[in-house]
């Protein structure tokens, strides 16, 4: 699943801040580490001499497993295209949170290159508070019943078993949503024991839901935990990512918005830029890629 680790860097001291993330995931994967630079076509002639020159100063400290290459061209291109010639990439980089990533001059490269790729992408949000990065311990992996969503689990897994690393697996039942129906105003009221009854029972399949997911991965040796929280998905998640101690976030996302399934509203963004966890989005591919394109 995890066969090259690619890193994009413009010389920039935030674009290298994904350095040690990206490293410790290649080591315990034992993948290459690939070290990318692009200049533009307009750089002097000399710029790309510099860029290898800045690469190969970058990889001595990551040993004999090191890749390096130099692009000319539009940034997100050359990262996206570089990357689909590898052996099953992931691309670890660096965002500025909302403003984009470091010194790029075209703009935001990280969301093209997130809305684009076909592989994989961790993003690692600058200003996010200082951690160990040679480890994940605990990965969360949000979840919200479909095929679609299910689709981070084999990279969330893989990556647990290479950091023995505990997956946790969540959940939001949206029961808010079911109690608004209960105003004043409303045309026919439905009476709160019947309210009540709705949000056990979505409570119950979330919770059925997870216990057969968690039950799959068990029997295939991974560490699992399921937890099912209520209310609106965006902020539960991030209160949940905040009390609880995760290292990793690890989701689906739609191709053309960059932006999780898991629905009402740009979830794995806002995790991203309000989080305190690095993301891993993860574009589903074959027939569910299909699907998604469909409903749009």
């Amino acid at each position: 699943m995890i066969g090259t680790v690619v890193v994009p860097l413009d010389g920039s001291p935030l674009a290298e801040e994904a350095l040690p993330y990206a490293a410790a995931i290649a080591e315990r994967s034992q993948a290459p580490l690939h070290l990318l630079r692009v200049i533009p076509p307009d750089a002097p002639a000399a710029a790309e001499e510099e860029a290898r020159r800045y690469l190969r100063e970058k990889a001595r400290t990551f040993g004999d497993r090191v890749q390096l290459s130099v692009h000319i061209g539009h940034p997100a291109e050359q990262i996206i295209d570089s990357a689909a010639e590898m052996s099953d990439p992931i691309i670890v980089m660096t965002t500025r949170g909302r403003s984009g990533i470091g010194r790029w001059i075209y703009g935001s490269v990280a969301d093209q290159v997130v809305r684009a790729a076909e592989v994989p992408v961790l993003l690692i949000r600058s200003g996010m508070p200082r951690r160990a990065t040679d480890t994940f311990r605990r990965i969360l992996v949000p979840l919200d019943g479909s095929a679609y969503a299910e689709a981070a689990l084999p990279v969330a897994v893989q990556l647990a078993r290479a950091f023995d690393a505990e997956l946790v697996l969540v959940r939001v039942a949206e029961t808010s949503q079911i109690y608004r129906t209960l105003t004043p105003t409303a045309p026919t009221p439905i009476a709160v024991e019947t309210l009540d009854e709705i949000a056990a029972q979505v409570r119950s399949e979330a919770r059925s839901y997870l216990h057969q997911v968690a039950e799959r991965l068990q029997r295939e040796g991974v560490r699992v935990q399921s937890e099912v929280l209520e209310g609106f998905p965006t902020e539960q998640l991030l209160a949940y990512e905040r009390d609880q101690t995760v290292d990793l976030v690890v989701m689906a996302t739609h191709g053309r918005s960059g932006v999780s399934r898991l629905v009402f509203g740009s979830v794995a963004e806002r995790i991203l830029r309000l989080g305190q966890t690095p993301v891993m989005m993860v574009k589903p591919t074959g027939e569910l890629a299909s699907a998604d394109d469909g409903d749009h």
